[in-house]
């Protein structure tokens, strides 16, 4: 018995190693440490898309403006921006605009003040989300649009399959609106988006998906090119919401 128990345990510890080994590999090749390189190469193409939808004279906020990567191209594109973000974002070493602290509540600006307000993939980081859309309609002209960029349902299945991959579990809960990774498949759907600015004083004037495809995981990091990840998009889905929206009743 104890030299059949003996192979199982040998058995078991190899195919462990054999797996550990294939992991490694598919790690090695694929999934490479996160960089900001990255994440600045996907903001950037973004904002591609933002600027058709923007006005040479629009006065646009920036909500989590992060490390201002978006502002300044505006800013140097000759837009009147701001930019603001929470005192402690992990963004603060790496900021090249000058992004103004706000505590996340009070939009420290006053009321009817810009013509734009825009944010990408912020949003969902919000827990008072529903209060938050007052004050953005506060800060908002009433002839203004809100434009947000905001994780989709097909970014959270595959982040958490890219989880399994590297971490052999599922991703952590992204954001504040969600408890887990599983609810967060509703939590970022389309239906969800829609419902929340309906029931905050929003309509949803344009709506479109971003056409590229990346995780919340590191796939193939800065290693995979813009184009190749918008032909991405047609097989496994965009990674985030395009929305324009207006106030209601204007």
């Amino acid at each position: 018995m104890c030299g059949i128990a003996g192979f199982i345990d040998f058995t078991k510890k190899q195919g462990k190693d054999i797996l550990k080994k294939i992991r490694n590999f598919i790690t090695k090749l694929y999934i490479v440490p996160k960089t900001m390189k990255h994440l600045e190469n996907i903001r950037k193409y973004e904002l591609e898309i933002v600027i058709n939808d923007l006005d040479k004279e629009d006065i646009i906020l920036e909500i989590g403006a992060g490390a201002g990567w978006q502002s300044k191209i505006l800013s140097d594109s000759g837009y009147i921006i701001e930019a603001i973000d929470l005192e402690n974002t992990n963004y603060k070493d790496d900021q090249i605009f000058d992004v103004i602290s706000y505590d996340g509540y009070k939009i420290p600006y006053p009321d009817n003040s810009f013509d734009v307000v825009f944010s990408s993939n912020v949003l969902e980081h919000i827990s008072h989300i529903y209060e938050f859309q007052e004050e953005i309609s506060r800060v908002l002209k009433d002839s203004g649009k809100c434009i947000h960029l905001l994780p989709s349902s097909q970014w959270v299945f595959w982040t958490n399959i890219t989880g399994l991959i590297v971490k052999f579990r599922f991703s952590a809960v992204h954001g504040e609106i969600a408890k887990s990774s599983f609810s967060e498949l509703y939590y970022f759907s389309k239906t969800y988006w829609d419902n929340l600015f309906s029931n905050t004083g929003f309509i949803v004037y344009n709506y479109k998906k971003n056409n590229i495809f990346y995780t919340g995981e590191s796939l193939m990091d800065y290693r995979l090119s813009i184009k190749s990840r918008k032909k991405l998009s047609k097989l496994f889905g965009s990674s985030c919401h395009y929305y324009i929206l207006k106030k209601k009743n204007n």
